[in-house]
């Protein structure tokens, strides 16, 4: 993990929030800015919010969303998204809560 988030912290166009909870990690969020031939503006994709299971219900995620979404507008990225796993219900229902839309699906491969 420590190798993981160095690699992520040293690029510009990267963003690790970290929420803590007297010296521990709460929570954390990270946020990449994608430039796209669809949309004159780059788009920013919030690609993970983890809040502890005994941190939630307390608007750490909240927290760590907004502070994502500001990082994005100031990087010139007025557009977010996000990917949420199909079974991940109380995640889906956090995210429309905060504004967000179900706007499509998403499809994965590995490539080997």
């Amino acid at each position: 993990m420590r190798d993981r988030l160095a690699r992520l912290t040293a690029r510009s166009d990267v963003a690790v929030f970290v929420a803590d909870d007297d010296a521990a990690a709460a929570g954390l969020a990270t946020v990449h800015v994608i430039p796209c031939i669809h949309i004159d503006e780059p788009m920013a994709m919030l690609s993970a919010l983890v809040v502890g299971e005994r941190h939630r219900g307390r608007g750490i995620g909240r927290g760590l969303v907004t502070a994502a979404e500001r990082w994005a507008i100031e990087h010139d990225a007025p557009r977010m998204t996000l990917v949420s796993g199909l079974a991940r219900h109380d995640a889906h229902r956090f995210y429309e809560r905060l504004g967000y839309e179900h706007t499509g699906r998403r499809y994965a491969k590995i490539l080997t």
